[in-house]
C-alpha cells in the first residue's frame, strides 16, 4: 500500500497518464477534418458543454434524469471520436444534437424563460454547415427550424421569433467557416505545387551546372590528351607530352572540385564547405580562356568595360556561357581560332563567342542540345536575350544581360 502510494506521489503514474493522453490527442488530431484544428474541436465541445449545463440548471430537479440522458446523447460523438478513434462525422453530431434538444424541449418541464436548449441546435447547424456539403447544411438547418417551430406550436418554447434568426446566424457562421476551409485547402495545394516546382527548378539548375562543368573539363582534357599523343607519336617530345598530361590532370582535379561543390548544393547544412566554395565569376573568363589556350585552342579574348558592374549571378551566367561555347568549339572545331568579346556598359553586359564553322560540322551544329538550352535558361532567368546559330561561315553565340546593382541579390538563387 505504502509502496503504491509512494509510486503515485513519485509522479510516475501521472507521467504515464499524461503520456497516454498526449499520444491519444496526437493520434486523434490526424482525424480532424482538413482545414481545422484542435482549437475548433475544443471550442465546439466547450460551447456545447456550457449550453447543456445551463439548460439543465434552468430545469427543476425532477427533470434531472431526462437532462442527464440528453447530455449523454450529446456527448456521444466526442466520446466515440476520442476513445474509439471514429472519424468525426457531421451527420452524427446532427442526429445526436437533434435528439438531445428534443429531450430538453419535449420531455422536460417547458417552456423555460430564455431557454438555452435551442442553442444546441444553433451550434449544431454552425458545425454541420462548416464541415459538410451545402445540401447537408441546408437539411440540418431546416430540420432544426422544424423542431423549434414544433416546440413553439406545442407551447413548449417561447420566443421562437428570436431563436430562428439566431439559427440563421449559426448557418451564416458555418458557411463562412466552410468558405475559409476551402480557401485554406486550395492554398495548401498551391503551396505544395510551388514547392514541387521549386524542387524541379533546383534539380534543373544543378543538372545544368554539372553539365557545364563536365563538358568544359572533358573538352579541355581531351585537347591536352590529344596534344600529348601527338607529341609522342609525331614529335617524340616527351617533355611536351608530360606538360600536356599534367595540365589534363590539373583540370581533372579542378573538375572534380567543381562537381563536388555543385553536388554540395544538395547538402542541407548551411555551414558545409561545399556550399561556401566560391562560384566562378566574370573575372574568371580570362582564366578559362587561358586553360583552353594551354590546351591548344587558339582563343582570343577582348574585354571592354569595367567588370565591377557585374553581379555574382550575372558573372556566373557569362562565365558558364563562355565555358559552354568554348567547350563546343573544342569538340566540333578544335582547329578554329575563336574570338571571345566581352563588352560591358553601365546597363548591359554583352558576350560574344565567334568561330569558323567547319563544313563537316555544320550539319551537326544546327540542332540545339542540352548545353545550348542551359545557356538560354541562364540568360532568360536574368532578363536577357541570347542568339545562337550559324552566320555565314561562322558560328556565333551572342548574349546580352541587363546589369543591376552588383551588391544586390535580386535573384539570389541564380547565383548559388
Amino acid at each position: 500500500m505504502l509502496g503504491g502510494a509512494a509510486t503515485f506521489y513519485d509522479g510516475s503514474v501521472l507521467r504515464n497518464v499524461a503520456e497516454y493522453l498526449g499520444n491519444r490527442i496526437r493520434a486523434r488530431g490526424e482525424l480532424i477534418p482538413l482545414g481545422y484544428s484542435w482549437t475548433f474541436a475544443v471550442t465546439v465541445d466547450a460551447t456545447m458543454a456550457i449550453i447543456v449545463v445551463v439548460a439543465t440548471l434552468q430545469r427543476p430537479y425532477a427533470d434531472l434524469g431526462m437532462c442527464l440522458l440528453a447530455i449523454a446523447i450529446a456527448v456521444v460523438p466526442d466520446l466515440a471520436f476520442f476513445f474509439s478513434g471514429i472519424r468525426f462525422r457531421p451527420s452524427i453530431m446532427w442526429l445526436t444534437s437533434m435528439a438531445a434538444a428534443a429531450i430538453f424541449l419535449f420531455a422536460t418541464s417547458t417552456p423555460i424563460p430564455s431557454d438555452f436548449a435551442p442553442l444546441m441546435l444553433v451550434l449544431m447547424v454552425g458545425a454541420v454547415v462548416a464541415l459538410s456539403s451545402p445540401l447537408t447544411g441546408v437539411l440540418a438547418t431546416g430540420s432544426a427550424a422544424l423542431v423549434l417551430v414544433a416546440a413553439a406550436q406545442l407551447h413548449r418554447l417561447d420566443g421562437v421569433a428570436i431563436y430562428l434568426p439566431v439559427l440563421g446566424m449559426g448557418w451564416l457562421v458555418g458557411f463562412l467557416m466552410q468558405t475559409q476551409r476551402r480557401l485554406m485547402i486550395k492554398q495548401e495545394a498551391a503551396q505544395a505545387a510551388l514547392a514541387e516546382h521549386a524542387v524541379s527548378d533546383e534539380r534543373r539548375r544543378i543538372a545544368r551546372e554539372v553539365h557545364d562543368v563536365i563538358a568544359h573539363s572533358l573538352s579541355v582534357t581531351m585537347l591536352h590528351v590529344t596534344g600529348a599523343r601527338r607529341a609522342l607519336q609525331q614529335d617524340r617530345d616527351i617533355d611536351d607530352a608530360v606538360d600536356a598530361l599534367e595540365d589534363a590532370e590539373r583540370l581533372g582535379r579542378q573538375a572534380m572540385a567543381d562537381i563536388r561543390r555543385t553536388v554540395g548544393l544538395l547538402d542541407g547544412s548551411p555551414q558545409s564547405p561545399l556550399r561556401t566554395a566560391p562560384e566562378p565569376d566574370v573575372d574568371d573568363i580570362a582564366v578559362l580562356v587561358d586553360d583552353f589556350i594551354r590546351a591548344g585552342l587558339a582563343v582570343r579574348l577582348h574585354v571592354d568595360g569595367s567588370t565591377e558592374r557585374v553581379s555574382a549571378a550575372e558573372g556566373l551566367a557569362l562565365y558558364r556561357i563562355a565555358q559552354e561555347s568554348l567547350a563546343n568549339i573544342a569538340k566540333h572545331a578544335p582547329e578554329s581560332e575563336p574570338v571571345v568579346t566581352l563588352h560591358i556598359t553601365r546597363s548591359t553586359a554583352e558576350l560574344g563567342v565567334v568561330n569558323q564553322l567547319p563544313v563537316a560540322a555544320s550539319a551537326d551544329r544546327t540542332s540545339p542540345g542540352r548545353g545550348l538550352h542551359g545557356m538560354r535558361q541562364r540568360v532568360e532567368l536574368l532578363g536577357g536575350a541570347i542568339d545562337v546559330g550559324p552566320s555565314g561561315d561562322t558560328w556565333s553565340v551572342r548574349a546580352s544581360i541587363p546589369l543591376h546593382d552588383a551588391g544586390s541579390s535580386w535573384i539570389p538563387w541564380c547565383s548559388a
